[in-house]
C-alpha cells in the first residue's frame, strides 16, 4: 500500500465526492488533517471491514489465551 495522500479538512470537504470515488473504486486511502494534525482517515470499505474483523479476531484470541492461563 502506498502512503495515503494528506489533505486539510477544508480541501477534503471540497473534493469529498472525488475522494470517495477514489476510495471506493481505486482503493485509495486519504488522511484528513485539521491544523496540520491527523483528524481522520478515508479508507476503502473492504479495507475497513477487514480491519474491524482483524481487531475482533485479536480480541477473541487474547480472551482465549487469558482464559487458558487462568489457574482456577
Amino acid at each position: 500500500m502506498k502512503k495515503p495522500q494528506s489533505l486539510p479538512v477544508e480541501q477534503a470537504r471540497k473534493e469529498f465526492a472525488d475522494l470517495l470515488d477514489g476510495s471506493q473504486h481505486k482503493g485509495e486511502h486519504t488522511e484528513i488533517t485539521r491544523r496540520s494534525k491527523r483528524a481522520g482517515m478515508l479508507v476503502p470499505p473492504d479495507w475497513y471491514d477487514m480491519a474491524v474483523a482483524a481487531i475482533a479476531d485479536n480480541r477473541e484470541l487474547r480472551r482465549q489465551l487469558a482464559d487458558d492461563g487462568d489457574p482456577s
